[in-house]
């Protein structure tokens, strides 16, 4: 499988939008951060590119700074505070341990890129399903 087989076409790069969005929404992450916005984009460019989940702080926090005309700490910084913003809420653990069968539990929030291979891999799987 070649790395840009998982998605062809912006109107599916919406809809990861629009599932990701709707996933926040339930496990407290909302649009009044900047980590939301981060989160996204990263999620995207991770699905549109696998690999870059294994150099997050060498290559996706730099792309997605640059899309946002910031710096990767920046970024870096955003995305943890929306992971410990949803952990502190309550909802995330609930939520994404019964909708997607994970074991993260209330006394390890999990690192920027666990959550965002998390959210990659079950955008994935979902695109899987329904192809």
């Amino acid at each position: 499988m070649k790395e840009n087989d998982y998605l062809a076409s912006e109107n599916e790069y919406d809809e990861i939008e629009r599932k990701i969005s709707l996933l926040f929404v339930r496990i407290g992450i909302f649009s009044n951060l900047k980590g939301y916005d981060y989160l996204i984009s990263a999620v995207k460019e991770v699905v549109k590119n696998p690999k870059m989940i294994h150099a997050i702080t060498k290559e996706l926090y730099p792309t997605v700074a640059r899309a946002f005309e910031t710096t990767p700490t920046g970024v870096e910084r955003n995305i943890r505070n929306a992971i410990e913003v949803a952990c502190n809420r309550g909802r995330f653990y609930s939520v994404v341990n019964a909708y997607y069968g994970t074991n993260f539990n209330r006394y390890e929030k999990p690192t920027n890129g666990e959550f965002i291979a998390f959210l990659s891999n079950a955008v994935t799987r979902d695109f899987a399903q329904v192809k």
